[in-house]
């Protein structure tokens, strides 16, 4: 029998909450609500923004419902003022309580929103805080590879800006993820860095813990010496500060070494030790791994009664704890103690609760990973929004530098005529003047009415990239999710799931060029019709190329909206100069812009 994983884990998991509080909380700070609240009533603008920030950070300590009801008054606020940034940095505190209530997805989907913004603003210090978090999000929901892509990418901003404990605490929480990840050589090196870290800037405290999980990882490889060399430094350093927490978490570590070694003896002395701190600081459920892990010794050397009492001592204080990993575990136990000891009833008893626990855990790690697709298509649908809405923002500012340019092109032609009328003198020249000046006023309309088309032609463009983009996602989500169909038992889950992927096929099965076609029909009306009038025997996909070359659309470009090769773009060109009757020296796209 093997020692359970999650006794190994006990100085991870504490090491892991420790970290990510301190990273959403950046500290309560001492106000007082009701002056707050005062304030509130009175303030404006960013005032009342950073007055209802600072409620929200209080009640994060208190209550989760003020809280998260406070960051969405900072969000309403934000939206009012039209400040982009302010509503990123709402967002990013409305996850902080949600995440704390356990709502990862929905702390998920507003956090990517919030660095989506921030990444357009270029906030570089805005978008680590937000990843900071969206790591945290991402470790309860249980993707620890997602969680690593985040607190990977804040190296970089920390290691520029030479914010050392910050970068520290950042390789810290790699090592935590990369151990929980059973990746032990990657644990190690991000354990060293922030070990060096914390060394150079003589912080104890966290050069222990770091030191702590160090030995966790040193342990998993069998490399037991390094292990207790740091378990043994840590206590030390613990027993001297009287650091209860620590002490607790460091024996119990030593206890899962020993163990790991068979040697009995030493294990037992540890566990004696352990046992009072972890009561001490009221953890039951290390207390129960800790029963179940001296089960596991017990039975490896044959003493199967005293098995059975730690296993018991376990299962009953789980039963506080709720942990069904570290239950199916005990009952796996069982299993083995009764199956070594001829009595098959209860042996069989035992196997049925270990099998029934562990497909319900495995079918809630499925559930975990529909979800997290699910995120990510959610994810992509917003920042598909984002996309529109930047592009609906550029179109806008340019329109208003057109707006800008015909005013002034307005006020000089009545500066012009103002002049005329006081020359009268010159009148026969200034009339010359003045057709010459009205033509160009006139090229500048149809060049404005060009420009304003050019601009539709590219929002056409795009609506179909994106329509393309997003019906790919839908296949690509739609192929991925296919499996877990047969995975999913109960009907009711089974027909929400069908429902849902009848819905993404219903999308991925639209043709984005049967929009393209209306739409482009209706800005260029007599296009369609003046070529088939003039040439009957072009096929539907050549008349869809004449229209993208009409736009001058590259080739590249063509080929992604028709799902085709550039080859097979080049030799439909080659096709309709043929069929137009086009000379070598004739240009297909200024021939088609013609008509």
């Amino acid at each position: 029998m093997m020692l359970p994983t999650r006794l190994r884990q006990l100085r991870y998991t504490l090491s892991a909450t420790m970290f990510a509080v301190m990273l959403v909380f950046q500290g309560f700070g001492n106000e007082n609500p009701d002056s707050l609240l005062k304030l509130a009533r009175t303030a404006s603008g960013k005032d009342k923004f950073y007055v209802l920030k600072a409620l929200s950070k209080i009640y994060k300590a208190t209550d989760l419902l003020k809280s998260l009801d406070y960051a969405e008054q900072q969000r309403k606020l934000a939206a009012e003022m039209k400040n982009r940034e302010l509503e990123a940095e709402a967002m990013s505190d409305m996850a902080v309580p949600i995440v704390m209530m356990q709502q990862n997805r929905r702390a998920i989907l507003l956090l990517q929103e919030s660095l989506s913004i921030y990444d357009s603003l270029g906030n570089e210090k805005g978008s680590c805080r937000v990843l900071n978090s969206l790591g945290l999000a991402w470790s309860q929901n249980g993707s620890m590879d997602k969680a690593l892509q985040c607190y990977l990418k804040v190296i970089p901003y920390y290691t520029k800006q030479k914010m050392t404990v910050n970068l520290a605490l950042v390789y810290m929480n790699i090592g935590l993820n990369y151990e929980q990840l059973k990746k032990h050589e990657q644990a190690i090196s991000a354990g060293l860095k922030a070990k060096e870290i914390f060394t150079s800037l003589n912080d104890e405290p966290r050069l222990n813990d770091v030191t702590v999980n160090l030995g966790i990882s040193y342990q998993s490889l069998n490399r037991y010496d390094e292990a207790l060399a740091c378990f043994e430094k840590a206590l030390a350093y613990y027993e001297k500060k009287q650091n209860l927490f620590g002490m607790a978490v460091t024996t119990t570590n030593l206890v899962n070494l020993y163990e790991s070694k068979m040697d009995y003896s030493r294990a037992q002395l540890w566990f004696a030790k352990a046992l009072p701190l972890i009561r001490d600081v009221h953890n039951t459920w290390a207390e129960a791994s800790l029963f179940l892990g001296r089960a596991v010794l017990q039975y490896n050397f044959g003493k199967f009664n005293e098995t059975l009492l730690d296993l018991a001592k376990a299962n009953s204080l789980n039963i506080t704890a709720a942990d069904p990993d570290l239950q199916s575990q005990i009952f796996h136990s069982y299993y083995l103690v009764y199956d070594t000891l001829r009595q098959e009833q209860l042996a069989l008893d035992y196997f049925k609760k270990y099998s029934a626990l562990s497909d319900s855990l495995r079918l809630k790690e499925n559930t975990r990973m529909i979800e997290e697709l699910t995120i990510g298509f959610e994810s992509a649908q917003k920042e598909a929004e984002n996309k529109i809405l930047r592009q609906d923002i550029k179109a806008s500012k340019l329109k208003l530098q057109l707006l800008i340019g015909l005013i002034v092109a307005i006020l000089l032609t009545s500066f012009l005529i103002i002049r005329l009328l006081k020359l009268q003198h010159r009148n026969l020249e200034l009339k010359n003047k003045q057709a010459e000046h009205e033509k160009k006023l006139k090229e500048a309309e149809l060049e404005k009415l060009s420009v304003e088309l050019q601009l539709k032609d590219q929002e056409l463009v795009y609506q179909t990239m994106l329509r393309l983009d997003l019906t790919q996602i839908n296949r690509s989500v739609q192929e991925k999710l296919v499996p877990f169909s047969l995975k999913i038992s109960g009907k009711k889950d089974q027909s929400e799931f069908m429902q849902v992927m009848q819905e993404i096929t219903r999308e991925a099965g639209k043709d984005p060029l049967a929009d393209f076609e209306i739409l482009f029909t209706q800005l260029h009306k007599s296009f369609y019709e003046k070529l088939i009038g003039s040439y009957s025997a072009l096929s539907k996909t050549e008349l869809q190329v004449c229209a993208m070359i009409r736009m001058n659309l590259a080739t590249k470009d063509m080929a992604r909206m028709m799902n085709l090769s550039a080859a097979s773009i080049d030799m439909t060109r080659h096709r309709l100069r043929q069929k137009l009757n086009l000379e070598q020296k004739d240009n297909l796209t200024t021939f088609l812009m013609g008509i």
